[in-house]
């Protein structure tokens, strides 16, 4: 199993701990830090390799039967090419009858009117932390690009409830794999 874009650990380690093999990408030094606390809490270290790459370059010359993006991963790119380079990573790192799992937080939906708020104060630090705006995408958008690398979304939920999708919902959770033209090939 691959897991791009591991974050602290959790759904790797707990994939490990159930005896799967996992190979686990994040590139934050921090959040890698996190990652060995969890892998020294837990007995996942044969089960488990942690690396430091970029989900969106990385190349391990294998393939996996389970991709996973999790804690919303798309995050890590900020342009079209950078979703397009991550998706790409995950379609050349799956078996071609393997499956692909993901979360991306939905379009934002603040209410009818979209016309943007005017901002009442402002105040400028120089020494704030920037937090990065996290990448939201409409269904449509998101299996347009999946659909670009050779992936198709087979499943698609509201959370992790399975509960179903709808365009008001905040987040999609989708699951799929490499698309398979009618009548197969």
């Amino acid at each position: 199993m691959l897991v791009l874009g591991a974050g602290d650990g959790m759904v790797a380690t707990a994939l490990a701990a159930r005896g799967h093999s996992v190979v686990a990408v994040e590139p934050s030094n921090s959040l890698r830090a996190m990652l060995a606390e969890r892998q020294l809490q837990l007995p996942v270290s044969e089960h488990l390799e942690v690396r430091g790459d970029d989900p969106r370059t990385l190349d391990l010359g294998r393939r996996f039967n389970l991709v996973i993006a999790p804690h919303q991963a798309l995050g890590l790119t900020r342009t079209p090419d950078e979703l397009f380079a991550f998706l790409e990573v995950m379609a050349r790192h799956l078996e071609p009858d393997g499956i692909f799992a993901l979360d991306a937080l939905a379009e934002f939906k603040d209410s009818e009117d979209s016309r943007p708020r005017p901002v009442m104060h402002l105040r400028e630090r120089s020494d704030a932390i920037h937090p990065l705006a996290p990448l939201r995408l409409t269904a449509q958008t998101l299996d347009d690009a999946l659909a670009s690398v050779g992936l198709e979304p087979r499943e698609r939920y509201a959370d992790f409830s399975d509960s179903p999708f709808t365009p008001a919902a905040d987040l999609q959770v989708v699951v799929g794999g490499v698309f398979d033209p009618p009548g197969g090939c």
